[in-house]
Protein backbone atom coordinates (compact mmCIF):
# COMPACT_ATOMS: atom_id res chain seq x y z
CA UNK A 1 0.00 0.00 0.00
CA UNK A 2 1.75 3.06 -0.82
CA UNK A 3 0.79 6.03 1.72
CA UNK A 4 3.03 9.06 0.39
CA UNK A 5 4.56 8.74 -3.12
CA UNK A 6 8.36 8.21 -1.41
CA UNK A 7 6.75 6.03 1.63
CA UNK A 8 5.60 1.95 0.98
CA UNK A 9 3.74 0.21 3.85
CA UNK A 10 3.76 -2.98 4.67
CA UNK A 11 0.94 -4.57 7.53
CA UNK A 12 2.94 -7.09 9.96
CA UNK A 13 -0.19 -7.82 12.30
CA UNK A 14 -3.31 -6.56 11.40
CA UNK A 15 -4.96 -4.26 14.40
CA UNK A 16 -8.73 -4.10 15.37
CA UNK A 17 -11.31 -1.33 14.91
CA UNK A 18 -11.76 0.77 12.69
CA UNK A 19 -9.36 4.04 11.46
CA UNK A 20 -9.17 7.04 13.36
CA UNK A 21 -9.86 10.42 11.62
CA UNK A 22 -6.62 11.81 13.40
CA UNK A 23 -8.26 15.31 13.53
CA UNK A 24 -6.47 17.94 15.39
CA UNK A 25 -5.49 17.37 18.81
CA UNK A 26 -5.91 13.81 18.47
CA UNK A 27 -3.11 11.67 20.32
CA UNK A 28 -1.22 8.58 19.02
CA UNK A 29 0.56 6.65 21.49
CA UNK A 30 3.00 3.97 19.12
CA UNK A 31 6.65 2.46 19.59
CA UNK A 32 8.88 2.09 16.13
CA UNK A 33 12.10 0.56 15.20
CA UNK A 34 14.46 2.26 12.75
CA UNK A 35 16.22 0.15 10.70
CA UNK A 36 19.14 1.07 8.29
CA UNK A 37 20.02 -0.94 5.44
CA UNK A 38 23.70 -2.14 6.01
CA UNK A 39 24.29 -1.47 2.15
CA UNK A 40 22.72 1.51 0.44
CA UNK A 41 20.53 0.15 -2.15
CA UNK A 42 20.58 2.02 -5.43
CA UNK A 43 17.84 4.46 -6.41
CA UNK A 44 14.70 3.57 -7.82
CA UNK A 45 15.20 -0.43 -5.92
CA UNK A 46 12.87 -1.28 -2.75
CA UNK A 47 14.66 -2.01 0.73
CA UNK A 48 15.87 -5.51 0.84
CA UNK A 49 13.61 -8.07 2.57
CA UNK A 50 16.18 -9.87 4.63
CA UNK A 51 16.00 -8.50 8.63
CA UNK A 52 20.10 -9.29 8.53
CA UNK A 53 20.47 -6.62 5.63
CA UNK A 54 19.82 -3.99 8.50
CA UNK A 55 20.65 -2.96 11.28
CA UNK A 56 18.58 -1.23 14.03
CA UNK A 57 19.52 2.68 14.98
CA UNK A 58 16.46 3.67 16.78
CA UNK A 59 14.24 1.58 19.36
CA UNK A 60 11.68 3.65 21.88
CA UNK A 61 11.63 0.19 23.29
CA UNK A 62 15.41 0.62 24.14
CA UNK A 63 16.56 2.77 27.55
CA UNK A 64 19.33 5.63 26.65
CA UNK A 65 21.44 5.99 24.70
CA UNK A 66 19.99 3.78 22.56
CA UNK A 67 16.80 5.11 22.24
CA UNK A 68 13.43 7.22 23.54
CA UNK A 69 12.80 3.53 26.47
CA UNK A 70 9.19 4.85 26.38
CA UNK A 71 6.45 4.63 23.54
CA UNK A 72 6.40 7.98 21.86
CA UNK A 73 3.24 10.47 21.88
CA UNK A 74 2.33 13.02 19.77
CA UNK A 75 -0.68 15.15 19.15
CA UNK A 76 -1.86 16.08 15.38
CA UNK A 77 -2.05 19.06 14.06
CA UNK A 78 0.63 20.38 16.67
CA UNK A 79 3.42 20.38 13.41
CA UNK A 80 5.01 17.69 14.54
CA UNK A 81 8.83 17.73 13.21
CA UNK A 82 8.78 14.45 11.43
CA UNK A 83 4.93 14.84 9.01
CA UNK A 84 5.66 11.20 7.63
CA UNK A 85 4.94 9.66 10.84
CA UNK A 86 1.70 11.74 11.04
CA UNK A 87 0.97 10.26 7.06
CA UNK A 88 2.23 6.73 8.76
CA UNK A 89 0.13 6.60 11.43
CA UNK A 90 -3.09 8.04 9.38
CA UNK A 91 -3.33 4.62 7.60
CA UNK A 92 -3.06 2.26 11.00
CA UNK A 93 -5.57 0.47 13.06
CA UNK A 94 -4.76 0.43 16.97
CA UNK A 95 -2.54 -2.91 18.05
CA UNK A 96 -1.41 -3.08 14.27
CA UNK A 97 1.84 -3.31 13.82
CA UNK A 98 3.45 -2.17 10.05
CA UNK A 99 6.34 -1.73 8.60
CA UNK A 100 7.09 1.87 6.15
CA UNK A 101 9.85 2.15 4.29
CA UNK A 102 10.76 5.79 4.14
CA UNK A 103 12.66 8.09 1.42
CA UNK A 104 15.86 10.18 2.21
CA UNK A 105 13.45 13.49 1.15
CA UNK A 106 11.26 12.49 4.01
CA UNK A 107 13.84 12.00 6.70
CA UNK A 108 15.54 15.51 6.76
CA UNK A 109 14.83 16.44 10.06
CA UNK A 110 14.80 12.82 11.62
CA UNK A 111 18.20 12.62 13.48
CA UNK A 112 17.49 15.52 15.00
CA UNK A 113 13.76 14.19 16.15
CA UNK A 114 15.69 11.39 17.43
CA UNK A 115 18.37 13.77 19.67
CA UNK A 116 16.03 15.51 21.00
CA UNK A 117 14.42 12.61 22.16
CA UNK A 118 17.11 10.45 23.70
CA UNK A 119 18.26 14.21 25.52
CA UNK A 120 15.43 14.24 27.12
CA UNK A 121 15.52 11.12 28.98
CA UNK A 122 19.38 11.26 28.95
CA UNK A 123 19.99 10.33 32.60
CA UNK A 124 21.91 13.46 34.87
CA UNK A 125 25.39 11.58 35.41
CA UNK A 126 25.32 10.15 31.89
CA UNK A 127 28.52 10.72 30.29
CA UNK A 128 28.62 8.79 27.40
CA UNK A 129 27.65 11.87 25.38
CA UNK A 130 28.32 15.41 25.56
CA UNK A 131 24.67 17.03 24.59
CA UNK A 132 25.34 20.73 26.37
CA UNK A 133 24.88 22.53 23.05
CA UNK A 134 21.37 23.84 22.27
CA UNK A 135 18.63 21.30 19.87
CA UNK A 136 18.25 23.69 17.57
CA UNK A 137 20.22 22.89 14.50
CA UNK A 138 21.87 25.65 12.65
CA UNK A 139 25.05 24.87 10.38
CA UNK A 140 27.48 24.49 13.41
CA UNK A 141 25.59 22.22 15.26
CA UNK A 142 25.29 19.86 12.11
CA UNK A 143 29.04 20.22 11.59
CA UNK A 144 29.22 19.47 15.84
CA UNK A 145 27.09 16.00 15.40
CA UNK A 146 23.81 14.71 16.92
CA UNK A 147 26.47 13.15 20.13
CA UNK A 148 25.09 9.84 18.85
CA UNK A 149 26.92 7.73 16.17
CA UNK A 150 23.88 6.19 14.33
CA UNK A 151 23.07 9.29 14.18
CA UNK A 152 25.84 11.08 12.87
CA UNK A 153 26.24 8.12 10.85
CA UNK A 154 23.12 8.65 8.99
CA UNK A 155 23.41 12.67 8.41
CA UNK A 156 26.67 11.57 6.80
CA UNK A 157 25.60 8.96 4.71
CA UNK A 158 21.87 9.38 4.36
CA UNK A 159 19.87 6.48 2.77
CA UNK A 160 15.69 5.20 3.34
CA UNK A 161 15.06 3.64 6.22
CA UNK A 162 12.63 1.10 7.12
CA UNK A 163 10.32 1.66 10.31
CA UNK A 164 8.27 -0.34 11.78
CA UNK A 165 5.11 1.33 13.81
CA UNK A 166 2.96 -0.24 16.77
CA UNK A 167 0.17 1.92 17.01
CA UNK A 168 -1.00 1.13 21.08
CA UNK A 169 -3.59 3.51 21.22
CA UNK A 170 -5.49 6.34 20.00
CA UNK A 171 -7.22 9.41 21.94
CA UNK A 172 -9.36 11.66 20.18
CA UNK A 173 -9.06 15.23 21.64
CA UNK A 174 -11.93 14.83 24.70
CA UNK A 175 -10.00 11.62 25.86
CA UNK A 176 -7.24 12.50 27.80
CA UNK A 177 -6.28 15.25 29.69
CA UNK A 178 -4.46 17.96 27.19
CA UNK A 179 -0.92 19.22 28.32
CA UNK A 180 -0.05 23.15 28.69
CA UNK A 181 1.07 23.74 25.68
CA UNK A 182 -1.47 22.21 23.55
CA UNK A 183 -4.20 25.14 25.47
CA UNK A 184 -5.20 28.37 24.44
CA UNK A 185 -5.22 30.95 26.92
CA UNK A 186 -8.83 30.68 28.02
CA UNK A 187 -8.84 26.72 27.85
CA UNK A 188 -5.38 27.00 30.10
CA UNK A 189 -6.95 29.74 32.54
CA UNK A 190 -10.16 26.99 32.81
CA UNK A 191 -7.16 24.43 33.83
CA UNK A 192 -5.77 26.07 36.43
CA UNK A 193 -9.15 26.17 37.94
CA UNK A 194 -9.52 22.53 37.31
CA UNK A 195 -6.13 21.38 39.18
CA UNK A 196 -6.91 23.80 41.83
CA UNK A 197 -9.84 21.19 42.67
CA UNK A 198 -7.96 18.06 41.83
CA UNK A 199 -5.39 19.31 44.50
CA UNK A 200 -8.41 20.11 46.99
CA UNK A 201 -9.82 16.58 46.11
CA UNK A 202 -5.96 14.51 46.82
CA UNK A 203 -5.89 17.27 49.70
CA UNK A 204 -9.26 15.50 51.40
CA UNK A 205 -7.84 12.17 50.47
CA UNK A 206 -4.78 13.35 52.74
CA UNK A 207 -2.43 12.36 49.29
CA UNK A 208 -0.26 15.79 50.10
CA UNK A 209 2.15 14.97 47.59
CA UNK A 210 0.13 14.97 45.38
CA UNK A 211 -1.77 17.59 45.88
CA UNK A 212 1.23 19.63 46.18
CA UNK A 213 1.90 18.84 42.02
CA UNK A 214 -1.41 19.53 41.15
CA UNK A 215 -0.85 23.51 42.73
CA UNK A 216 2.28 23.53 41.16
CA UNK A 217 1.21 22.50 37.69
CA UNK A 218 -1.62 24.92 38.21
CA UNK A 219 0.33 27.49 39.22
CA UNK A 220 3.09 27.15 36.05
CA UNK A 221 0.23 27.26 33.56
CA UNK A 222 -0.84 30.62 35.29
CA UNK A 223 2.60 32.29 35.23
CA UNK A 224 2.77 31.59 31.32
CA UNK A 225 -0.59 33.50 31.66
CA UNK A 226 0.88 36.39 33.71
CA UNK A 227 3.73 36.67 31.49
CA UNK A 228 1.60 38.13 28.88
CA UNK A 229 -0.08 40.95 31.13
CA UNK A 230 2.01 43.92 31.95
CA UNK A 231 2.62 44.24 35.62
CA UNK A 232 0.20 46.01 37.25
CA UNK A 233 -2.51 46.09 34.92
CA UNK A 234 -5.86 44.87 36.05
CA UNK A 235 -5.63 42.20 34.31
CA UNK A 236 -1.87 40.97 35.34
CA UNK A 237 -3.27 42.23 38.71
CA UNK A 238 -6.30 39.82 38.58
CA UNK A 239 -4.48 36.79 37.67
CA UNK A 240 -1.63 37.48 40.34
CA UNK A 241 -4.46 37.04 42.66
CA UNK A 242 -5.00 33.43 41.42
CA UNK A 243 -2.17 32.15 42.90
CA UNK A 244 -3.11 33.06 46.62
CA UNK A 245 -5.32 29.73 47.04
CA UNK A 246 -3.13 27.98 45.41
CA UNK A 247 0.43 29.22 47.26
CA UNK A 248 -2.17 29.07 50.52
CA UNK A 249 -3.10 25.02 50.10
CA UNK A 250 0.53 24.37 49.41
CA UNK A 251 1.81 25.47 52.54
CA UNK A 252 -0.71 23.69 54.38
CA UNK A 253 0.15 20.10 52.39
CA UNK A 254 3.87 21.41 53.24
CA UNK A 255 2.96 21.69 56.95
CA UNK A 256 1.38 18.29 56.72
CA UNK A 257 4.28 16.66 55.35
CA UNK A 258 6.72 18.17 57.96
CA UNK A 259 9.00 20.47 54.98
CA UNK A 260 8.84 23.67 56.72
CA UNK A 261 11.23 25.51 54.45
CA UNK A 262 8.70 25.06 51.57
CA UNK A 263 5.70 25.90 54.53
CA UNK A 264 7.47 29.13 55.04
CA UNK A 265 8.27 29.98 51.68
CA UNK A 266 4.75 29.10 50.31
CA UNK A 267 3.46 31.03 53.06
CA UNK A 268 5.25 34.14 52.12
CA UNK A 269 4.36 34.38 48.82
CA UNK A 270 0.92 34.76 49.49
CA UNK A 271 1.64 37.73 52.26
CA UNK A 272 3.63 39.14 49.06
CA UNK A 273 0.09 39.48 47.10
CA UNK A 274 -1.97 39.64 50.57
CA UNK A 275 0.22 41.32 53.70
CA UNK A 276 -2.30 40.14 56.04
CA UNK A 277 -3.82 37.19 54.86
CA UNK A 278 -5.16 35.10 58.20
CA UNK A 279 -4.24 31.42 57.14
CA UNK A 280 -0.62 32.78 55.88
CA UNK A 281 0.39 34.58 58.89
CA UNK A 282 -1.10 31.40 61.10
CA UNK A 283 0.57 28.64 58.50
CA UNK A 284 4.08 30.76 58.25
CA UNK A 285 3.84 31.58 62.27
CA UNK A 286 3.04 27.52 63.00
CA UNK A 287 6.12 26.44 60.23
CA UNK A 288 8.86 29.18 62.04
CA UNK A 289 7.67 27.75 65.49
CA UNK A 290 8.91 24.17 64.65
CA UNK A 291 11.71 25.42 62.83
CA UNK A 292 12.96 27.16 66.11
CA UNK A 293 12.47 30.88 64.46
CA UNK A 294 10.61 31.72 67.44
CA UNK A 295 11.21 35.62 66.80
CA UNK A 296 9.84 35.71 63.67
CA UNK A 297 6.60 33.12 64.34
CA UNK A 298 6.04 35.79 67.28
CA UNK A 299 6.20 38.37 64.57
CA UNK A 300 3.68 36.46 62.32
CA UNK A 301 1.48 36.05 65.51
CA UNK A 302 1.70 39.97 67.17
CA UNK A 303 0.29 40.60 62.96
CA UNK A 304 -2.43 37.66 63.15
CA UNK A 305 -4.15 39.17 66.21
CA UNK A 306 -3.76 43.03 65.52
CA UNK A 307 -5.41 42.61 61.84
CA UNK A 308 -7.88 39.02 63.17
CA UNK A 309 -8.94 39.52 66.79
CA UNK A 310 -11.40 36.86 66.34
CA UNK A 311 -8.08 34.83 65.90
CA UNK A 312 -6.78 35.24 69.69
CA UNK A 313 -7.64 32.32 71.20
CA UNK A 314 -5.31 30.35 68.74
CA UNK A 315 -2.42 33.10 68.84
CA UNK A 316 -3.03 32.60 72.87
CA UNK A 317 -2.36 28.66 71.57
CA UNK A 318 0.89 29.28 69.29
CA UNK A 319 1.93 31.95 72.33
CA UNK A 320 2.55 29.37 74.73
CA UNK A 321 3.96 26.85 72.56
CA UNK A 322 6.77 29.56 71.61
CA UNK A 323 7.15 30.58 75.35
CA UNK A 324 7.82 26.83 76.02
CA UNK A 325 10.61 26.63 73.62
CA UNK A 326 11.89 29.50 74.61
CA UNK A 327 12.42 27.71 78.31
CA UNK A 328 13.40 24.93 76.69
CA UNK A 329 16.40 26.61 74.26
CA UNK A 330 17.51 28.69 77.27
CA UNK A 331 17.23 25.50 79.27
CA UNK A 332 19.66 23.66 76.91
CA UNK A 333 21.82 26.55 76.38
CA UNK A 334 22.86 26.29 80.40
CA UNK A 335 23.36 22.64 80.50
CA UNK A 336 25.52 23.11 77.09
CA UNK A 337 27.48 26.23 79.06
CA UNK A 338 27.60 24.51 82.47
CA UNK A 339 29.36 21.05 81.03
CA UNK A 340 31.88 23.52 79.14
CA UNK A 341 33.26 24.71 82.54
CA UNK A 342 33.27 21.75 84.75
Amino acid sequence: MSVRAMVVKKTINGGKGKISEFSDGTKAIFHYQALFPIEKPEKGQPLPVEKDSYRCIDDTRKSWPDGYGKPLEIVFGKKFQLPVFEHCLKTMLVDEISQFDVECIDLVQYPFVSKKLRDIVKPCDGKKHDHGHTTHMCAASVAQGTGYDELDDLMKNPRPLRFVFHLLQVLEPDQYEHDSWQLDEEDKLKSVEALRQKGNELFVNKDYKEAIDAYRDALTRLDTLILREKPGEPEWVELDRKNIPLYSNMSQCYLNIGDLHEAEETSSEVLKREEFNEKALFRRAKARIAAWKLDEAEEDLKLLLRNHPAAATIVAREMKIVTEKRAEKKEDSRVTYSKMFK
